[in-house]
């Protein structure tokens, strides 16, 4: 009977030992353990569906956001102070790693209303002291029955202290006078950015992006001090927006040649905004073609220097890439601009690696990027009066196309009130003509030959933009019904005072 009095008694005492040990970190309530400082245990949790600023939370040097959604989210790290100090964006999961540690707080963007959630996780520690672990020297042992006399005791062995780690010299939080010199301001009819000089090989030449100098009619280049640039020959990467200009030779400070491939994570870089402010970013990733950095993007074309060595690894790229969609929504075009805006992520331009230089013409340069740009243009109005919502300020984009504007004009004119056949005629018609302007100029935009390589790839893009356009209208002419509220709401924008 004891015994069974016994076991009941533990029975009933069990479950109230399990509540007092103490909590690990709880997922629902963003309150984090006492354990929750050892490499890789989570320090803090934020969830959502929408775009918020989180609350402060304070974390040891070297830690990690770690990020799960379905939708494309921006994630900024602030400072206290609300500075931005490191950031990222993407869709699906993702990390990224912070080497400072502070107080900080996060501010998520969102797209839509999916769920979202962030983990803050510790991942370093400081080292532990080894010294304290170094065996204590002593007699040696003497068995009692060894007739040898004992051996004298052995000198203590002094341990000398540990020095102390040679303190690391700052790293520079801006550019040298010399370093700025190196760079080139590159004005045309329609944008400003900048190029740098940088020794290849015996030569000194001039590195910009492609885009500075083909869609940018009579541009020019000018140093530091004002004087124009002479531009001998312009050589053109075939696979990614980098220009090599070769220049006559002045004695112009050029910039040495640093090894992409060594940088990691965290490495601090140096270049200049478009005011001149000094302006550092940290190594966020590296891969191909692209250097990722965790700061804003400044002015396009300035060089990107290893903070410790002073050498230039990249230039700053020209901006997104537009994540396009083959599958069109009624909302489609909307929530493309909203995806643009998400997407912008700082990013340099590597140039060790090109796949093969060409050399262009810039006359035929220019000519080539005119033509797509006008090309791109007419596919965005069309997109814009396809897709675009009513209450977005990009909905009429199409109102500057002629085209468009007369093909719709004739549609309100030749159709009258009430006829539902008329009507369906009428909107067989509208979607003939906009199937015509959709294949304006796409024939030429496939010929390879028409095109530099860079050039090439950008053609590519804006013909599946456009392809993507035209499966559209053939889908509405195989449903009218769906394409009549399109032309209504069109038609009553354009009404609108």
């Amino acid at each position: 009977m004891r015994i069974v009095l016994l076991l009941l008694a533990c029975w009933l005492v069990a479950p109230m030992l399990r509540a007092a040990e103490p909590p690990m970190y709880d997922f629902d309530d963003d309150t984090p353990s006492s354990t929750a400082t050892a490499p890789g245990d989570p320090i803090k949790r934020f969830d959502g569906r929408t775009t918020l600023t989180t609350a402060d939370f304070s974390v040891p040097a070297g830690w990690e956001l770690r990020w799960h959604s379905d939708q494309i989210l921006s994630i900024g790290v602030i400072r206290l102070d609300n500075t931005v100090v490191a950031g990222t964006t993407g869709r699906t999961v993702g990390s990224l790693y912070v080497p400072q540690g502070g107080s900080y707080r996060l501010r998520v963007k969102t797209t839509d209303p999916v769920p979202w959630d962030v983990v803050v996780y510790a991942i370093e520690t400081a080292p532990p002291d080894l010294t304290a672990f170094m065996p204590t020297v002593g007699p040696a042992f003497k068995p009692i029955k060894d007739p040898t006399p004992p051996p004298a005791a052995p000198a203590p062995v002094v341990v000398a202290p540990k020095p102390a780690p040679p303190v690391a010299a700052p790293l520079p939080k801006e550019l040298t006078t010399d370093q700025k010199m190196s760079i080139v301001t590159i004005k045309g009819d329609r944008e400003q950015g900048a190029g740098f000089f940088m020794k290849h090989g015996d030569s000194t030449v001039l590195i910009t992006t492609q885009r500075l100098i083909a869609n940018n009619p009579n541009w020019h280049a000018l140093t530091a001090t004002g004087a124009p640039v002479q531009v001998i020959r312009i050589q053109g990467a075939t696979d990614r927006d980098v220009a090599m200009l070769s220049v006559k030779d002045f004695g112009y400070p050029a910039l040495p040649e640093g090894d992409p491939t060594k940088l990691q994570p965290g490495d601090q870089l140096l270049t200049a905004s478009r005011v001149g402010v000094p302006f550092s970013a940290a190594v966020a990733s590296v891969d191909d073609q692209r250097i990722m950095l965790s700061a804003l993007r400044p002015f396009e074309g300035s060089p990107l220097l290893l903070a410790n060595t002073g050498r230039v690894v990249g230039l700053i790229g020209t901006g997104p890439h537009v994540l396009r969609s083959e599958t069109f929504s009624p909302d489609n075009f909307s929530a493309r601009d909203a995806a643009v805006l998400a997407s912008i992520a700082p990013y340099g331009e590597r140039f060790d690696n090109v796949s093969s230089w060409e050399t262009c013409q810039n006359t035929q340069l220019q000519t080539e990027a005119e033509f797509i740009s006008t090309f791109r243009r007419h596919s965005r109005n069309l997109d814009a009066y396809l897709n675009g919502a009513a209450e977005t300020r990009n909905h009429n984009l199409w109102h500057g196309d002629d085209k468009l504007t007369a093909a719709n004009a004739k549609f309100k004119e030749e159709t009258p009130d009430g006829n539902a056949g008329q009507r369906t005629e009428s909107l067989h018609a509208l979607l003939f003509e906009l199937g015509v302007i959709c294949d304006t100029d796409l024939d030429e935009m496939q010929r390879p030959a028409n095109f530099y390589g860079y050039e090439r790839s950008l053609a590519q893009e804006e013909v599946a933009y456009r392809q993507a356009l035209k499966a559209e209208i053939d889908q509405f002419t195989n449903d009218t019904s769906r394409f009549d509220p399109i032309v209504r709401r069109n038609n009553t924008a354009v009404d609108t005072p």
